[in-house]
């Protein structure tokens, strides 16, 4: 059977109007506004709904992201003597040695002009970055002739610096430690992730637990810096060890250690007691 052809366009037809246009497009218009106003409404009120703990984490995020500019590795130099063992800072998981930028600024110009930031390559286990800052560590004394070094860490960092301190001995070459918002009892924020590391920092796990077994070299000063508002460590009492020194910084989110110029300000101290 043969197709019957479309109908050719009526010539007589009225086109629309230029009326009938506009009217057609202020309709779209009013509904795309109004479909963007309920959405930003929802939005709104999501954000509204979630605890002021977690807005601050999120809002401090994008901030860190800033670091990776300075997260290139640089030579490890001698540095002038400034009458206090060389620093060394340690980031956490997901961070990188372009965290500790502003710290080190900050601490520079209170005097402390040695400071060496490590990174670790992001596939390492717990276990190979504590060896890879154990070797860090004994360059850096080797570089500078010292025979101590200060560490700072933050978040898992802390995890690594216990472990190169009791599993590959370091113990000797470091005078003190401070901890920023450290799991070292694990965190049960770890459950959200299901890799080697976040499995290894749940507070059952036997990598936990074998870090826990092992005590702390007595010569070695620790302070350990926590806060209830942060959300990474829970429980929050997981940031504490054993004979530490433990400092309250509530209301810090994880984030703030790095960020806020009092957390700077707080390891200062914290290194001017040692």
């Amino acid at each position: 059977m043969d197709e019957v052809p479309d109908s050719p366009p009526d010539p007589g037809a009225t086109p629309p109007s230029d009326k009938a246009v506009r009217r057609f497009l202020v309709a779209a218009g009013r509904s795309v506004a109004a479909s963007g106003a309920f959405l930003g409404r929802q939005a709104r009120d999501l954000y509204n709904s979630l605890d002021p703990d977690v807005t601050r984490h999120l809002a401090q995020v994008p901030l860190l992201t800033v670091t990776l500019l300075s997260a290139r590795d640089d030579p490890i130099e001698p540095g002038v003597s400034d009458g206090h063992p060389p620093l060394v800072f340690v980031h956490g998981l997901g961070g990188s040695r372009g965290d500790f930028v502003p710290m080190s600024w900050y601490l520079w110009l209170a005097g402390r002009r040695r400071t060496y930031r490590i990174r670790f390559a992001a596939d390492q286990s717990v276990d190979e970055m504590a060896k890879a800052l154990a070797r860090f560590v004994r360059k850096v004394r080797k570089v500078t002739g010292q025979s101590q070094v200060d560490i700072v860490a933050h978040s898992l960092g802390g995890v690594v610096a216990r472990v190169a301190v009791t599993r590959n001995r370091l113990g000797t070459a470091v005078r003190t430690l401070v901890t920023l918002g450290s799991p070292h009892r694990g965190t049960w924020s770890a459950r959200f992730a299901s890799t080697t590391k976040t499995r290894d920092l749940r507070p059952d796990s036997p990598g936990v637990l074998a870090i826990n077994a092992r005590p702390w070299p007595r010569h070695i000063r620790v302070v350990n810096v926590w806060s209830r508002n942060d959300l990474v460590i829970l429980p929050h009492e997981s940031a504490w060890t054993d004979g530490a020194q433990v400092i309250d910084a509530s209301p810090f989110t994880h984030y703030s250690y790095l960020l806020d110029p009092a957390g700077w300000e707080l390891v200062k101290n914290a290194l001017a007691d040692s």
